[in-house]
């Protein structure tokens, strides 16, 4: 069998190397348009910041290790130009290739806001569209020269690159168009919290600003700001990402803001699968397609894509977008939908707010947490958030596999946990904050 892959970023490289762990005879080609072989982008911000020591550091192999381990043909730096499913060929820009089984891991490609003068600017090196590790090499390069940066967008890259500036030394402002940040990962009262953190460790946060125009020349960039002109050394855009189809929708494979996928992971052609942040996925709340854009993601759908090429009867299931940032000491999670987008969506939705210590009163060195659960009438758990200094990772895990297996604010409740003096508490928070909730509910409704 003949295994060609699009793409060798997370997603591509885990599903060559978990194809190899299962087919051991297959001759595997990986293309990768750029010329990097597989790193961490989640750890960019991270390089920049000082936490982690090198941009090498954050590769997962070397060349040599695809050639002489993995017996992978990884071909850098060559773009495939187009799918030819009726004779089964890739079409790239150093020849043509074969394949039995196609994997299309095509990623994203950062969106761009529709600010006047971006698009002309974005030719200047003070203007860095954030997505890859040549980005974060630039902004490394900017930082050791600048004392002025603009963030655009306070999603979770923005807020990460806005704090990695920060602890460079530079004054940060981030400019974000909603009235709130990260708001596809938190309500606006545990956003708040954030806002008023970020703003603690010197960065200028700036909700409800448009960046109505931005200039560039050789020193600085201008930008204009809710009516005002302001002066930055550079410029980072970091306003999300949109998944990058073009291949399959012109292969004639289905697209719904991104690629179709079933729970095998294959594409509307049986022979073609598709995984990362190029595929949409399916809500665990609504039912609907929705985009998973996740590193954690993007391996787990390897996983299953290789298990079910090889012949396994596997399924990805759907998904909650669990996740989790470390933005100035303070780890911010959630898990679900929000309160907003579950309103969004159509749910007749609760939701209640609880702020514990993550050890007992008598024990020193507890840390305040915040957690708030979103749920329905009947007691239901559809999201949830965590905000904290120390603990979150762990109570955001938990109520993401809460919800994954149905379990109800009641059930939460009395949910087994481990209890000792240095580390927990009695009663978890996670628990409390579920009975707090359910009390609230039984108030409500009598």
């Amino acid at each position: 069998m003949q295994v060609v892959v699009i793409g060798g970023g997370a997603a591509g490289t885990s599903a060559a190397l978990e194809i190899r762990k299962r087919l051991r005879d297959a001759t595997i080609i990986v293309f990768n348009e750029g010329p990097h072989t597989e790193y961490s982008p989640c750890a960019l911000p991270f390089v920049i910041g000082g936490h982690i020591g090198s941009f090498d550091d954050i590769i997962m192999h070397s060349p040599s290790f695809y050639d002489s381990i993995a017996h992978i043909d990884l071909r850098l730096s060559t773009r495939v130009t187009s799918i030819d499913r009726d004779v089964k060929q890739v079409h790239t820009t150093h020849g043509i290739e074969s394949y039995d089984k196609l994997v299309i891991a095509t990623g994203s490609t950062p969106a761009l806001p529709p600010v006047e003068g971006l698009a002309e600017a974005c030719a200047s090196e003070r203007i860095v569209v954030f997505k890859d590790l040549d980005d974060a090499k630039a902004v490394d390069e900017l930082c050791d020269s600048s004392k002025r940066a603009l963030v655009i967008g306070a999603g979770l890259i923005g807020t990460e690159m806005a704090v990695a500036l920060n602890e460079r030394g530079l004054s940060v402002t981030v400019a974000e168009a909603l009235p709130t940040i990260l708001p596809h990962v938190l309500d606006e009262d545990m956003a708040s919290r954030v806002i008023r953190h970020l703003i603690s460790v010197g960065i200028n946060v700036r909700t409800a600003t448009c960046v109505e125009h931005i200039a560039v020349n050789d020193t600085s960039v201008s930008a204009l700001l809710a009516g005002e002109e302001e002066e930055f050394d550079f410029c980072i855009v970091a306003c999300g990402v949109c998944a990058v189809e073009g291949l399959a929708a012109e292969a004639g494979l289905d697209v719904e803001g991104g690629i179709f996928v079933s729970e095998t992971m294959q594409t509307t052609d049986p022979d073609i699968y598709a995984c990362g942040d190029c595929c949409s996925s399916v809500c665990a709340i609504t039912g609907n397609r929705t985009l998973s854009q996740l590193g954690s993601t993007a391996v787990r759908q390897s996983k299953v894509l290789a298990a079910h090429l090889a012949g396994s009867p596997v399924q990805f299931p759907p998904v909650l977008n669990t996740a989790i940032t470390r933005l100035a000491g303070l780890d911010i999670a959630s898990t679900g939908l929000t309160h907003a987008l579950a309103h969004e969506a159509g749910f007749d939705t609760e939701s209640s707010r609880y702020k514990g210590q993550t050890l007992p009163e008598y024990y020193p060195g507890g840390d305040e947490i915040v957690i708030k659960l979103v749920f329905t009438p009947t007691g239901h758990i559809i999201g949830g958030q965590v905000i904290g200094t120390s603990g979150v990772l762990t109570r955001i895990d938990a109520l993401s596999v809460a919800i994954q297996n149905g379990m109800d604010l009641g059930q939460v409740t009395i949910m087994e946990t481990a209890y000792t003096p240095p580390v927990s508490p009695t009663i978890d928070p996670l628990c409390t904050a579920a009975e707090m909730a359910l009390r609230r509910l039984k108030k409500k409704t009598g």
